[in-house]
């Protein structure tokens, strides 16, 4: 076991990020953007999106690979049509900003069909989903990178050809937060391997192969070369809806398919495609309110199976975590909290700028 989680408060934590990508360049206003978008994926409990991936922008932004202060361009707007160019902007900054416009879209036109190419790392992709909740408006996102080498392998095979290719849907309720569906189609995504390589624990069986294409836990398997690959999360199932993900998110946005061989610097480019539409597009708003609020309690009335606390909706967890950490602190793995501050120093920040942390 590596040493024990830090925690850092939520407000101290989201100060010392924003001071961070100021210092690499960022306006204000994006700086913030990235700092609150980071420390809230982290609160919601996904760690794998959330602050831990700091030192990974600034080592981009630094090299180059990430333009600050970017702005999107509508390359098409089109009836239900919408897409959009990140021009390799922050994903936090180029997501909020795309959203908005389909949200405002989706307010006259009753349905969005966005798309979004050319941005670095969009991040959690369920906050963009929950953005479009508070709107009122139903959504489904398909997330997917390139000009990165490949991490999951297709079912059946023993080296990696795609992403990790993210499903996101969101269903908004009344004056309580949304049903969340928020997944990668493998097993586990990237990062959150990578944090249980920096805590010294094993990954769950079936979560990845070596490069040999055998069975391992160990989360090394997946970082020292020859690598090996994360695992289509449901076998055959999940593969199919990566493959699904990748053609919406690739192939329809203009961004382009994960294939491996084309030209890569290295940096995290995100396409999404977006389903964003209002509910009384199809029925009517009093009978969707209802429908969805009997079957969340119908589920959540489920008795829950031996060794089971209670049977969750998604975007339960989310809200849980939300509340836990609130009030405990973000907690961070010792590695990725020294290679933060590793980061910040950079960046231009000297030690006195760095938070103190607690233990558990």
């Amino acid at each position: 076991m590596s040493d024990p989680d830090v925690f850092v408060e939520p407000k101290v934590l989201t100060d010392f990020i924003r001071k961070i990508f100021a210092q690499t360049g960022s306006n204000e206003a994006e700086a913030n953007a990235i700092a609150t978008s980071l420390v809230e994926t982290s609160l919601m409990g996904h760690d794998s999106h959330g602050v831990s991936i700091v030192p990974r922008y600034v080592d981009r932004v630094l090299k180059g690979l990430i333009e600050p202060n970017q702005d999107i361009t509508v390359v098409k707007n089109d009836g239900p049509a919408l897409i959009i160019d990140g021009n390799r902007g922050y994903g936090q900054m180029i997501g909020r900003r795309a959203v908005t416009l389909a949200i405002e879209k989706a307010k006259s036109d009753r349905l969005v069909l966005m798309g979004i190419r050319n941005t670095h790392h969009l991040g959690r992709i369920g906050e963009w989903a929950e953005m479009c909740a508070d709107a009122g408006l139903i959504s489904m996102h398909f997330s997917n990178g390139i000009n990165r080498p490949p991490v999951t392998a297709p079912f059946g095979g023993a080296t990696a050809r795609m992403g990790t290719a993210p499903y996101t849907a969101a269903f908004p309720r009344r004056n309580a937060p949304p049903i969340l569906i928020d997944m990668a189609s493998s097993v586990m995504a990237m990062n959150k391997v990578r944090i249980a390589l920096n805590r010294g624990v094993q990954v769950p069986e079936g979560t990845i192969i070596d490069h040999a294409g055998n069975p391992t836990t160990d989360p090394s398997d997946l970082y020292t070369e020859p690598t090996g690959a994360l695992l289509p999360v449901g076998g055959h199932k999940g593969y199919a809806l990566g493959v699904a993900v990748e053609m919406f998110a690739g192939a329809l946005t203009g961004g382009g398919v994960m294939i491996e061989g084309r030209a890569s610097d290295g940096a995290t480019i995100n396409g999404l495609f977006s389903v964003i539409f209002d509910p009384e597009l199809m029925i009517d708003r009093a009978y969707y309110d209802a429908e969805i609020e009997a079957y969340y309690e119908y589920l959540k009335s489920t008795p829950p199976a031996p060794g089971v606390d209670a049977v969750l909706v998604p975007g339960d967890p989310e809200q849980i975590s939300l509340k836990k950490r609130m009030a405990s602190g973000v907690p961070i793995d010792a590695t990725s909290w020294a290679e933060m501050c590793q980061a910040a120093r950079d960046a231009g920040l000297n030690d006195t700028e760095i938070p103190a942390t607690k233990s558990d």
